[in-house]
């Protein structure tokens, strides 16, 4: 059942931007689990191992992971325009 709450906590947390926040310090397994029961979902550190063991274990996980990244990272993901950042449309300065 400690698992299951490990998936529900980061399930919870992929949709609430305080507790990705929160995520961004975590350091080990035990913060995590800490981070979890503040949350209100009681589990440990071994419970963590678990999961995360379990997700690595996913057929396809690592290119999940890789797309998940791209798509966040990827300077496509902006919505610029194709022209660029500033386009230019103005006339050259002749006065000098």
């Amino acid at each position: 059942m400690s698992k299951e709450n490990v998936r529900q906590f980061l399930s919870e947390a992929a949709g609430n931007e305080e507790i990705k926040e929160k995520l961004q310090t975590v350091n080990n397994q035990q913060e995590l689990a800490d981070l979890a029961q503040s949350q209100g979902f009681e589990c440990g550190p071994e419970h963590v191992d678990a999961v995360i063991a379990e997700l690595k274990a996913q057929p396809g996980f690592f290119g999940r992971l890789v797309e998940a990244a791209l798509e966040i990272f990827s300077p496509t993901h902006d919505d610029y325009p194709n022209v660029g950042v500033e386009p230019f449309t103005g006339d050259p300065n002749r006065s000098r």
